[in-house]
């Protein structure tokens, strides 16, 4: 049985929450700082759900009217719809792959100061040199070489996702702060591409390119990177570079 304070604290918890309703307080955090408006949740405790795992009043606070920000989120390269089942699980494929078994956080140590320990154990015992300390936080190069398939698989399918079109009102040009220009459209050209070609560089360029490549000189467009990939090379390969020849 509760009393005194207690029971007007529940009271007022248990009916905003049967009301669906949250409280609006004005805060003062130190006797000589600003007022804050906060909004107080109501949460009750749900067995086996991380989101409530305590009962109370939780505060929120809340922005000032110029605090708010209307953000402008460039859309984001999509994959289509034929292309998306495809991305995901081959991505759910690399996560399950990179999952590691038994690995508790608490058993890593420091290795900054491990290195200090041990610069310290060799001056007190005169070493010459300290015992090299191993950083088991360093990324794991060989698992990533175990998962080298699955990783160039989601790269294959990403690198394959157009840019979205640009969305919104178009800037004049030459219009805005310090009348910056669009930016140019970088082309390459035949000697380019054969360069990376022969330097075995033809793979660093994305499948946008690529195709300009292939649609250039009349070939498919189709399939994954590699198959574009291995398109054009055997292009090369029968077509040597022709100075003046487009």
């Amino acid at each position: 049985q509760v009393k005194g304070s207690t029971t007007a604290f529940w009271a007022l918890l248990e009916e905003m929450i049967a009301l669906d309703k949250i409280a609006i307080a004005r805060v003062i955090y130190r006797k000589c700082s600003v007022p804050r408006f906060a909004a107080l949740l109501p949460v009750k405790e749900i067995e086996g759900d991380p989101w409530a795992d305590k009962t109370g009043l939780y505060m929120i606070t809340l922005p000032y009217a110029d605090d708010s920000r209307e953000l402008d989120i460039p859309p984001q390269p999509v994959a289509d719809d034929a292309k998306l089942p495809g991305l995901i699980a081959a991505t759910r494929k690399l996560v399950t792959a990179l999952q590691t078994d038994g690995v508790d956080p608490d058993s890593y140590n420091n290795p900054q100061l491990q290195k200090h320990y041990a610069n310290l154990e060799a001056m007190a015992l005169e070493k010459e040199e300290p015992v090299e300390v191993e950083d088991d936080l360093m990324p794991d190069e060989e698992g990533f070489e175990r998962v080298k398939k699955e990783i160039e698989t989601v790269n294959e399918i990403v690198e394959e996702v157009e840019e979205p079109a640009p969305v919104g009102k178009k800037r004049k040009a030459g219009g805005g702060r310090g009348g910056a220009s669009k930016k140019a459209k970088v082309e390459i050209s035949d000697a380019d591409y054969y360069t990376l070609y022969e330097n075995d560089k033809l793979k660093k360029l994305t499948v946008p390119k690529l195709k300009d490549f292939c649609r250039a000189k009349g070939l498919p467009l189709s399939g994954k990177k590699s198959v574009i990939l291995e398109r054009v090379v055997k292009y090369m390969e029968d077509n040597p570079y022709q100075p003046g020849k487009a």
